[in-house]
């Protein structure tokens, strides 16, 4: 056998999960450091040091690089915060998962917040905002023994409390209190 039958290449095996994944945090990245506005596809393949042309094949468009990045980052939320067994803690854990703490929580809660305004002009976006935001209403709702109005009045208090702490109004130990403490009063008024 001659040695340049040995030297043929192996083509290398892409993990397109991966590859998306990695794009997703880029973009996650540039929502929290400069706005949603900011995400471009030249934008992305700078800060990530990825090609035009690899970020094209994966995602045709802005909207659908914006969704895909919304859709991967509620799943992530999802597993960094499982939701506890006890029915206290869970609610617990609801309402208060979001508070930035640490600059990790922080870049997370400026992603999500951001969303959140872009939700309401972009279609595409509202609809995946709108199904998220109803399991947790949902849960929160079965939570609380099937009140609604009582899981919407927490809900919006911690929206309220994490929205203050990002922008510097309320320290994030601070809105953590609050929200124990609108627990208590929500238990002892339920």
């Amino acid at each position: 056998m001659h040695p340049h039958c040995y030297d043929r290449r192996v083509p290398k095996q892409v993990d397109h999960a991966e590859r998306r994944a990695e794009i997703d945090a880029v973009v996650w990245t540039i929502i929290a450091e400069e706005g949603i506005a900011a995400v471009t596809l030249r934008r992305i393949a700078t800060r990530g040091d990825i090609s035009m042309g690899r970020i094209q094949h994966y995602f045709p468009t802005r909207s659908a690089i914006l969704r895909h990045a919304l859709t991967s980052y509620l799943a992530l939320a999802a597993w960094a915060h499982p939701v506890p067994d006890d029915p206290c803690e869970a609610l617990l854990t609801l309402l208060t998962h979001a508070i930035p703490g640490d600059d990790t929580q922080r870049l997370g809660a400026k992603v999500w917040y951001a969303y959140l305004a872009e939700a309401i002009t972009d279609p595409g976006l509202r609809e995946i905002v709108r199904e998220a935001l109803r399991g947790t209403e949902d849960l929160a709702t079965a939570l609380l023994d099937g009140d609604r109005d009582r899981a919407r009045l927490l809900l919006a208090a911690a929206d309220g409390y994490v929205y203050r702490t990002l922008i510097g109004l309320v320290p994030a130990a601070v809105a953590d209190a609050a929200i124990r403490g609108l627990i208590e009063v929500s238990r002892g008024s339920g």
